[in-house]
């Protein structure tokens, strides 16, 4: 059987069972059940893909149509209300996702979300667009502070560790499923030493020197030292352990979901490590950051788009505003919620100005307070489960003219 055969094949079977997934925009004329944009035409291959369409980058829909994933993460929080004082899930929903997706999808539906983000529970999963995520790099993520543990990457320990993450990764979403847009690595990796060591009190370097004397990653490391002598440094080592990670995670994925975009590391704006980018260049399909400021980082993402020539995505971002009940509120905190409606206007304005940026996903769906940080970490909705009004009525307004631009605007350009 040749590729067209198989291909075909396969979009055959997906339009067959398209019918048993939910649509996106129901009922809203210019969108396909994906909420791919019906005047931008691709190739229809029965999973998201990349393509190039008038002047800029866009993802796919299985149905062939240019879409931006304008998404939320961390859905699947509504089960896990945390140190939060309700719990919505049991009160509002009787601890029943199914009530928990019609209310769901009825509010992106309204407020112009059409994709999950990562972190999206499996019911919710099997009727949006969303993305899978495993972190087989290890617990390097800087959000974790004091906790990071740095491993020794060329040990064949950490290696077996890497299989094991990502075939549960493989086991936990479905690979042939039409909704899965791409595949997330680790989030805000400690690749920055300057940063790592601000933000965890410890860089991967340091854990490499403290390594006994025959362990692999001691063993690479004084052989390093060796050849290069007086020229050696640690941004040239962290090169050596990226590669490492990343041509051995990199072929694995792609075994594993071999129809899937690989989205890659979600590395930190504040950090973005380029000598460790270009190493995962090989492996990725598109660069994802989660950038920390209220205003679009249009100079590093510029850089980063011409120095990898891959679309970006940006995989997780906030903009907050303080409560009655909470001062200190995760992300970047303005003085009110008009503000922030505000500053989500010019962001994505701005963001999707470019020709590279596929998708924006929102950080949080509800709201839920971290009690070990003393930090309210601010959803769409309320604890209680209802919107902040003011907040989402700002939101729809942006994402359904973004919706209208790319429908309408671009397609007669």
């Amino acid at each position: 059987m040749n590729p067209n055969q198989l291909r075909t094949i396969i979009l055959i079977f997906c339009c067959a069972s398209s019918s048993l997934l939910a649509e996106v925009f129901p009922g809203r004329e210019g969108f396909d059940r994906y909420g791919g944009y019906l005047a931008l035409k691709g190739e229809a291959t029965g999973r998201f893909h990349l393509d190039f369409i008038n002047g800029r980058h866009f993802l796919i829909t299985p149905e062939g149509h240019g879409f931006v994933s304008i998404g939320v993460s961390h859905t699947g929080g509504m089960g896990h209300p945390e140190d939060s004082n309700c719990d919505c899930f049991q009160i509002k929903f009787g601890g029943d996702w199914s009530k928990v997706n019609t209310d769901l999808q009825s509010n992106f539906r309204t407020w112009g979300y059409n994709s999950l983000g990562y972190g999206g529970h499996v019911t919710t999963r099997k009727l949006l667009p969303h993305f899978a995520s495993s972190s087989p790099s290890g617990k390097i993520s800087t959000w974790m502070g004091k906790q990071v543990e740095f491993p020794d990457v060329f040990s064949d320990s950490w290696k077996q560790g890497a299989i094991k993450k990502l075939k549960r990764m493989a086991k936990n979403y479905d690979a042939s499923s039409p909704n899965l847009i791409g595949i997330y690595w680790t989030d805000m990796p400690a690749w920055d030493l300057e940063y790592s060591k601000r933000r965890t009190g410890k860089t991967w370097m340091e854990a490499i020197r403290e390594l006994p004397e025959d362990a692999p990653g001691k063993v690479r490391y004084e052989r390093f030292l060796l050849e290069n002598e007086s020229s050696a440094s640690d941004e040239e080592f962290m090169v050596l352990i990226a590669r490492e990670v990343y041509s051995h995670i990199g072929p694995l994925t792609r075994e594993l979901f071999p129809d899937t975009l690989i989205f890659g590391e979600r590395y930190a704006g504040a950090a973005l490590p380029w000598e460790v980018i270009q190493e995962a260049l090989p492996w990725i399909d598109v660069v994802s950051v989660q950038p920390n400021s209220t205003t679009f980082p249009a100079e590093s993402f510029e850089r980063l788009y011409r120095e990898t020539r891959k679309p970006v995505m940006i995989c997780d971002h906030g903009m907050s505003f303080n409560t009655p009940e909470h001062s200190n509120v995760m992300w970047e905190t303005l003085p009110d919620v008009a503000s922030v409606g505000q500053s989500y206007e010019r962001y994505l304005k701005e963001g999707f100005s470019t020709s590279f940026l596929i998708g924006y996903n929102r950080c949080q769906y509800i709201d839920r307070y971290k009690g070990s940080q003393k930090i309210l970490k601010q959803g769409l909705l309320q604890v209680d489960g209802k919107p902040y009004p003011d907040l989402v009525d700002a939101i729809q307004k942006v994402n359904w003219g973004l919706h209208e631009r790319f429908n309408k605007k671009i397609a007669r350009d």
